[in-house]
């Protein structure tokens, strides 16, 4: 019985993958310290959007992450496989259809991951949470990248 009532408070609102086309194609941030961060997230296909990270400055790769946006019991989750960490898991804590936040109180940092449509070709990734007792964001606005994926 305790299972179920803790599945029931993790359950996340009611929501299917294909309500977050809105983030496929290749997506790129230019820093002005000449560093790239790159995300590129297939379509909606078999309950699941795949995507991929890169982080390269200096010519070299400084980071890159696995992550899946998958449908499951209704709701939705973001699961990221980033370098040198553990995997994690952001069940979906609200959706509209310019907004997802997936949230995980108990993982370190991040505890939230939320993207934002601001049109066609913009969206912002951002994570935010509590590190060592301080409140902590990082913002990633991308532009589509010129491929036009």
């Amino acid at each position: 019985m305790l299972a179920l009532a803790l599945a029931a408070a993790l359950a996340g609102p009611s929501a299917t993958i294909d309500q977050m086309a809105w983030l496929k194609g290749c997506w790129i941030q230019t820093k002005p310290n000449g560093g790239v961060v790159e995300e590129l997230w297939m379509p909606p296909g078999g309950g699941v959007m795949l995507g991929l990270g890169r982080t390269t400055r200096d010519g070299k790769l400084r980071e890159y992450e696995y992550t899946r946006i998958v449908e499951a019991d209704g709701s939705l989750a973001y699961m990221a496989e980033p370098s040198g960490q553990e995997k994690a898991t952001f069940p979906l804590k609200s959706l509209s259809a310019d907004e997802a936040v997936f949230e995980n109180p108990a993982h370190d940092f991040p505890q939230r991951v939320i993207y934002r449509r601001l049109g066609p070709d913009a969206v912002t990734g951002r994570i935010e949470g509590q590190m060592g007792g301080q409140a902590r964001s990082v913002d990633f606005p991308y532009k589509r990248c010129a491929t036009g994926n």
